[in-house]
């Protein structure tokens, strides 16, 4: 069961990306009345915002989205799980399923998911595209037990809205790593791009609340003008 506090922090930072707030957001009483919930469940959400990066608080004022200090071209905040766009709306993303099958995990996946070899995953290699720009190549493996069901309706879209609409998924933690990387055979055939071709490499464990990991994926961004964000929250000062 998802936390309350979680699913409020969920929609509104679906608002923010659709665009519905650009500036300040309701007051805490307003948010109270339209959740039906508690003023400790806002604040708790409004906390879970701040820490992602996507809002900022005002003493004496209340909580304003947090504008990116660079806009132009293309941004992703890693903290904040939200891929590509600004810290308020995203661009409308599509993409192309190349690869969607059920396969033993194998010892170097099995290694990043915490499962057994023979274990099943979803394998999904997909490129993604931003109007007629091609983003990113993607390589991502879902664990089965973990998310029983996808198809390349799913894979189309977001997979990870999926999940957590559908599987009650919550994802709380993840480990990235982000890397220039040189195009191997494969991912160049893949993505038509020549062989060496230098993109930014982001691998990525996510992980469910118990901790466990349930995805394994490398993402290959081919946009030179990207800019990657990370809200930094320093409690040990």
């Amino acid at each position: 069961m998802v936390l309350k506090y979680k699913k409020v922090a969920f929609e509104i930072s679906k608002q923010i990306a659709n665009g519905k707030y650009t500036d300040k957001l309701p007051s805490e009483a307003k948010l109270v009345e339209m959740y039906n919930t508690s003023r400790n469940t806002i604040r708790n959400a409004m906390d879970a915002l701040f820490e992602q990066g996507l809002i900022k608080r005002v003493q004496g004022s209340g909580y304003f989205v947090n504008a990116p200090l660079h806009s132009d071209g293309y941004f992703m905040n890693i903290a904040g799980k939200n891929g590509l766009g600004t810290l308020g709306q995203k661009p409308v993303i599509s993409s192309k399923v190349l690869a969607l099958e059920v396969i033993p995990a194998g010892k170097e996946v099995a290694k990043h998911l915490d499962c057994a070899p023979e274990d099943l995953v979803y394998y999904v290699s997909r490129l993604r595209f931003s109007g007629k720009d091609l983003i990113s190549l993607e390589h991502a493996y879902y664990l089965k037990q973990q998310v029983p069901y996808l198809n390349k309706e799913i894979c189309e879209n977001s997979i990870f809205d999926f999940i957590i609409e559908n599987y009650d998924v919550e994802i709380t933690n993840a480990d990235e790593y982000v890397s220039v990387y040189n195009l191997g055979e494969k991912e160049a055939q893949e993505s038509e791009q020549s062989v060496g071709t230098p993109t930014l490499r982001v691998e990525e464990i996510n992980c469910t609340k118990n901790e466990h990991p349930f995805n394994y994926s490398n993402s290959y961004y081919f946009q030179k003008g990207m800019t990657i964000y990370m809200h930094i929250n320093n409690s040990l000062s």
